[in-house]
């Protein structure tokens, strides 16, 4: 567990004196703490703690108790008020000497400045431990990537009993949406890259949406064909929607089913099914934008409505040969395949042969260069190209 005094430095810099009597303060409120919670203090950092638990629910609710005690103190009147954030993570430790050492000591030191002043934050694994076993409700923040930690790490909020006025005063959270992968139900299999290719559009047309906040296609890929319900899809991703659906392609005609679902109460806030011609796709993602902002009760801005009922090509074909890039391009991500990723180039190729204008296509093109075959190839080879 590591602690930090929130704007110490800068206090310090303005009134040193009355700064370090704060200080002093807090640690003599903090370290008893400690104790109770069978924690033992490694070693102070200055205008913090870096504490070890044999527990990892222990170390969650001795830094709840921290900020209870906190809290008491900052409510009475006339004080200046202290406070912390708190970073917990779980893992094992090198001991050298009285000190501790390891990577789990350095992610808990990235977690701590996420949590919000006079908060506390905590790893997936810590989260894995406690869930059920305290009466805090835990959110799910963004996946991070943390500094010099290599892949992307969950971590979650403990919201705290006195934080609504706090969270108020940061102003409203946006609604978080993930949208699931599309299903195919059309009677050709070879027609999945539309579905795919449309699950991966209507991301980004909602994304659009500044009061929004849609969950990355990265994130939820790995719910294609799960089957897992919709309040642990939720809860996994720390959603209040999941929109969700099918789509029937057959030659120039389209069905589109679409529902977005609440997932605390599991009822439709939506829910639509298109038949439209192929041409009217892009229409179909402007309602669809449009419908989700109003069931989230988001009023769009006249620059965002235009933005979404926008189409991005004038022509169909490159549309298509679009779509097909985009499919073989999640496939050849992590696959390393030379099949997936010729394909990727030519059908990317393909769209901007037949629309010239087409920045969409053309902005996949360069991140398929860089971010797929720029980790297998010679950068000379790739980076000009992509540029």
């Amino acid at each position: 567990m590591f602690t930090d005094m929130v704007g110490f430095t800068t206090s310090t810099q303005t009134n040193e004196a009355d700064t370090l009597e704060l200080l002093r303060e807090q640690e003599e409120l903090v370290r008893p703490l400690f104790n109770v919670h069978q924690g033992r203090e490694i070693k102070s950092t200055g205008d913090g703690f870096l504490v070890e638990f044999d527990s990892a629910l222990r170390a969650v609710q001795c830094a709840i108790d921290i900020q209870q005690h906190l809290h008491e103190r900052n409510s009475q009147p006339g004080v200046t008020p202290i406070k912390l954030r708190i970073g917990i993570h779980l893992g094992d430790v090198e001991e050298r000497g009285s000190d501790i050492f390891g990577d789990a000591v350095n992610i808990a030191s990235r977690i701590e400045p996420l949590a919000v002043p006079g908060g506390l934050c905590i790893s997936g694994q810590v989260f894995d431990q406690v869930r059920n076993k305290i009466p805090n409700r835990l959110e799910r923040l963004e996946p991070k990537v943390l500094k010099n930690v290599r892949f992307p790490m969950d971590v979650y909020r403990v919201v705290l009993p006195w934080a609504g006025g706090e969270a108020e005063a940061m102003g409203p959270v946006p609604p978080r949406l993930a949208v699931l992968p599309l299903v195919n139900i059309s009677p050709d299999p070879k027609d999945e890259y539309f579905a795919d290719g449309l699950t991966e559009e209507l991301i980004s047309v909602l994304s659009a949406i500044r009061g929004l906040r849609v969950i990355a296609r990265t994130s939820v890929s790995q719910y294609k064909g799960s089957g897992k319900p919709i309040a642990q899809i939720g809860s996994e991703l720390g959603v209040s929607s999941v929109l969700e659906g099918s789509v029937r392609k057959a030659d120039h005609q389209l069905r589109i089913s679409l529902q977005l679902i609440d997932v605390r109460t599991q009822e439709h806030r939506w829910a639509m099914t298109y038949d439209r011609k192929l041409e009217n796709v892009f229409a179909i993602q402007a309602d669809v934008a449009e419908r989700t902002a109003g069931a989230l009760k988001i009023e769009l801005l006249k620059s965002e409505r235009e933005a979404i009922q926008e189409r991005p090509t004038s022509s169909l074909e490159a549309y298509e040969s679009y779509l097909r890039g985009i499919r073989a391009f999640q496939q050849s991500t992590g696959s390393g395949s030379e099949e997936f990723d010729t394909q990727a180039v030519r059908y990317f190729e393909e769209a901007i042969q037949k629309d010239p204008q087409f920045s969409g296509a053309y902005s996949y093109l360069a991140n398929h260069l860089i971010g797929v075959m720029g980790t297998t190839r010679p950068g000379k080879d790739v980076f000009p190209r992509a540029r």
